[in-house]
């Protein structure tokens, strides 16, 4: 029977958001397949999607993009002839940055539609997971689902979520040693209220707006399309912790050739604040998030 290290399951129960950074053996990467990721999104495409790709971007000196430098001579770009900020479905590869390193870690998948007068999104993101698993002879992955109702603003203000995680096999799925957890969240007034197993929390974020950590792609996206060119956030992270002062600014168009001589004009918004790693948020012209970049890892969007 698989062993799991005792301290790595209270890690998790205790605090995910430190098990997500900890927990994978990144030397893994390169000696095993992508088990199972992203299967049946590869067929999930925009309205208007276009089977062809321009191939091999050039990231023109751009310091975020430098650190894909390795992957983007044969990125495909997907060309599509009509997105839509409020209802979209996106698939991204992600990856991990280590210095010079880039490897491929894992996929996560954003879609979104709209819900009377608010706007839902559901998401999946699935990633290697080994460090204090014993058996090392098998693929583990880290998978965390869930559905999020939102404000229709710029910010996708978060009004309530339903969100699962678990380590598992990737090649069943199944959840062990204790790792499966759940996470019912609502926002009243100026406080997040979680119920996760059998605790109950509540905590503020004032009186900034409030946002989530992987709805910042659709912020982005909606900033981009409105012209925002600022917004003062709190962003509530992993759904059991919130960065309170948090700012998503425009910084800069920059133009890029993303392959048959196809150049394509981009927004560049940046997330800054306290506790939290710098990211970039590259949008296209179409309004579309195509890279997201910060020290340690990147979410590429393939679909």
């Amino acid at each position: 029977m698989t062993e799991i290290n005792s301290e790595l399951i209270m890690e998790i129960q205790n605090n995910r958001r430190n098990f997500i950074r900890k927990a994978g053996v990144y030397t893994l990467l390169s000696q095993v397949p992508l088990l199972g990721w992203g299967k049946g999104f590869s067929t999930l495409q925009n309205e208007g999607a276009s089977t062809s790709l321009a191939e091999g971007v050039k990231p023109a000196g751009e310091f975020s993009l430098l650190k894909l430098e390795k992957i983007l001579p044969s990125y495909k770009f997907p060309l599509i002839a009509k997105f839509s900020t409020s209802s979209f479905k996106s698939h991204f590869a992600l990856y991990n940055l280590y210095g010079n390193n880039v490897t491929e870690a894992g996929d996560f998948m954003l879609n979104a539609e709209l819900n009377g007068k608010n706007q839902q999104f559901g998401f999946t993101s699935s990633r290697l997971a080994s460090n204090g698993i014993r058996d090392r002879s098998r693929v583990y992955q880290y998978f965390v689902s869930g559905s999020v109702i939102c404000s229709n603003n710029v910010a996708c203000s978060p009004q309530k979520w339903n969100v699962s995680s678990k380590i598992s096999l990737a090649e069943d799925g199944k959840a062990f040693g204790g790792t499966g957890m759940q996470n019912l969240g609502a926002v009243k007034g100026g406080e997040i209220h979680l119920n996760i197993g059998e605790k109950e929390i509540r905590k503020s974020f004032g009186t900034r707006t409030l946002s989530w950590k992987w709805g910042l792609i659709a912020v982005a996206q909606k900033m981009a399309e409105a012209s925002v060119p600022e917004q003062q956030l709190a962003i509530l992270d992993e759904f059991d912790a919130i960065y309170s002062r948090q700012i998503m600014k425009f910084r800069r168009k920059v133009t890029l050739d993303c392959g048959n001589e196809r150049l394509i004009d981009f927004k560049v918004f940046e997330l800054t604040g306290d506790g939290v790693i710098p990211t970039v948020y590259w949008v296209d012209h179409m309004n579309r998030t195509v890279f997201v970049v910060s020290g340690m890892e990147a979410y590429v969007l393939k679909v």
